[in-house]
């Protein structure tokens, strides 16, 4: 509801998203980091050396799908036997310093959209994508526009939101009991008009649920 009746409805220009990128480029300055995807062949522990290659063969049997036009994504949710299978093989972002210095060397001095022979680790054999590479430093307004867009969106949904919820109120017959505080309250909103026939229908409705229980 939130977002079909407030969030739909706030815009973001350019120019604001220009200012924003002026006023916190210290703060957007971001660390060398990649993002990847993977493609796992399991391989146990007491596997026999027969096993270790057939899982190998797997292995580069999936890079060939992939080099030959198949979707990365699409070969990692039918075959991977990772644990990130169901999201297309997407491992999240990692800086320098946070991988096996073997799996850094390589994915390191990978573009985006590059992906990596098949590699032999603890748990088996694994193909990378690295789906994003993002250099040291202050990003160009283009690649943290999506960023200042989520921020610039979050800080104009709150005061956004509240008008919203004023509004219902106002619209709304609310009546608060004595001794309670209304926090939410308007001072353009309307208090229900209680009527004797109103009344009556309460009562009835209260004889109707008593005999309901009864029975």
């Amino acid at each position: 509801m939130i977002s079909q009746e407030v969030g739909r409805k706030i815009r973001i220009t350019p120019d604001e998203g220009k200012q924003f990128y002026e006023e916190h480029k210290k703060e957007l300055e971001q660390p060398e980091q990649i993002r990847l995807s993977e493609i796992l062949v399991t391989v146990e522990k007491d596997a026999t050396p027969e096993q270790i290659a057939a899982a190998e063969s797997k292995a580069n049997d999936l890079l060939k799908q992939i080099r030959a036009g198949a979707k990365f994504d699409a070969v990692a949710t039918h075959s991977s036997q990772g644990p990130t299978a169901a999201q297309g093989g997407d491992l999240g972002h990692f800086k320098r310093g946070t991988l096996a210095r073997e799996l850094e060397e390589k994915t390191f001095a990978m573009k985006a959209g590059e992906i990596s022979d098949v590699i032999r680790t603890k748990q088996g054999f694994v193909i990378l994508e690295v789906t994003e590479h993002d250099a040291a430093g202050i990003p160009s307004l283009k690649e943290a526009e999506q960023r200042i867009a989520d921020v610039l969106y979050y800080k104009k949904l709150q005061p956004a939101l509240r008008a919203y919820l004023t509004k219902l109120r106002e619209e709304a017959f609310v009546d608060i009991k004595e001794g309670y505080m209304d926090t939410g309250a308007s001072p353009n909103q309307t208090k229900p008009v209680i009527t004797a026939t109103a009344t009556e229908q309460a009562e009835q409705q209260k004889k109707k649920k008593k005999k309901f229980l009864i029975f």
